[in-house]
């Protein structure tokens, strides 16, 4: 979920929100020695992504069902650890500044943008949670498996129902802002009784912009879904609006007046990723969280971090603990080396990690 489900809020508010969270992931390179499991860092190299770098190969590849085109591109090392990110939404594209989460020495760094998302096309009919194309891409690149796996929000969940799917393509993963699409975690964040606790008269005015005052959280998606795909432009920026308003107001409990209107003055710099978004929430991300969380016992093996924010009002941290005795068939232990269970008190993509530990890539994943 999260752009914390990804949101596509005008690029250059929205992007650099998951940056804090995966940079946790430091692997091994010239800023500091090779490490196993956990070691500490400053905060200032926390919050320092690697150097801005170009894309060495980009292109599009048809999805095997021929009803979309994706983009990918492939940066880094050539011969480093290939390392895919996935990133969130659904619907929100990958971006430039993914591609500073991680060490350029040390990894071969690929990403792409999923069905209808960034720079790929298609039919928004066809556009459902499709492990499948993942796949493809690694065959299409020659890649014997991913050595890393690292997705936050809806990328998370597609982590996830890939590695299940295809365990023997992941050597290892990095999640954060883990989202589990049950019916409670997707109404969560649109329900009064949820994040509109926490937001009371913000939840009010979001409800009433799609005429769905004292409507149940399933209506309320239906009626947002409903309008942003629609082709009167009016409509359609009406609720892309006041979606953003809402939405945005959940990435910080102290969140910035003055930027969320910047953003829903501007509803059409958002694209299509609300619209995408929305159909997948009304639709249960088309998942059954039952059927991912019982295969996770698939994936019980690979060496994986967590890092979630304490304060997540669009992927609740309750999620992790939901995942964790799924994916471990015991109860939750996330002590490295095996992986590292990292909380911190700040809010959604744990955007404050000063005092926490960074989890780290170990040295004998190969």
């Amino acid at each position: 979920m999260a752009q914390t489900r990804g949101f596509q809020l005008g690029r250059q508010f929205a992007r650099w929100a998951p940056l804090a969270s995966t940079a946790l992931l430091w692997p091994t390179g010239p800023r500091g020695p090779r490490s196993r499991g956990i070691r500490r860092c400053s905060a200032e190299e926390l919050r320092t992504p690697f150097p801005e770098i170009e894309a060495r190969k980009t292109g599009n590849l048809v999805t095997v069902d021929g009803t979309h085109s994706l983009y990918y591109e492939v940066s880094g090392n050539p011969k480093g650890k290939v390392v895919l990110f996935l990133h969130g939404g659904p619907g929100d594209g990958s971006s430039p500044k993914h591609r500073r989460l991680f060490d350029p020495e040390v990894f071969c760094i690929v990403a792409f943008d999923q069905r209808g998302a960034g720079q790929s096309v298609g039919k928004k009919e066809f556009n459902t949670t499709e492990k499948l194309d993942i796949e493809q891409l690694r065959l299409h690149l020659g890649v014997e498996s991913w050595e890393l796996l690292v997705g936050g929000s809806w990328g998370s969940t597609l982590a996830l129902a890939y590695s299940t799917r295809f365990p023997a393509r992941v050597k290892a993963m990095v999640l954060y802002s883990i989202f589990i699409p049950s019916q409670a975690s997707i109404e969560f964040p649109y329900s009064a009784a949820g994040a509109g606790l926490f937001f009371p008269e913000a939840h009010k005015a979001f409800a009433a912009a799609v005429d769905a005052t004292g409507a149940q959280p399933g209506e309320l998606l239906g009626r947002y879904a409903e309008r942003l795909a629609s082709e009167d432009t009016k409509v359609r920026n009406a609720a892309r609006s006041a979606y953003l308003r809402w939405i945005m107001r959940l990435l910080s409990l102290e969140p910035d007046e003055s930027i969320i209107e910047e953003v829903a003055r501007n509803p059409e710099d958002a694209g299509d990723g609300l619209a995408i978004e929305m159909r997948y929430m009304a639709n249960g991300c088309f998942v059954d969280a039952d059927q991912l969380l019982e295969e996770c016992k698939r994936i019980a093996h690979l060496p994986c971090a967590i890092v979630h924010g304490r304060n997540d009002l669009l992927c609740p941290p309750g999620q992790c603990l939901a995942f964790a005795p799924a994916a471990t068939a015991r109860e939750a232990d996330f002590r490295a080396p095996s992986g590292a269970f990292l909380f911190s008190g700040a809010g959604t993509a744990v955007r404050d990690l000063e005092g926490h530990r960074r989890a780290s890539l170990r040295d004998d994943v190969h």
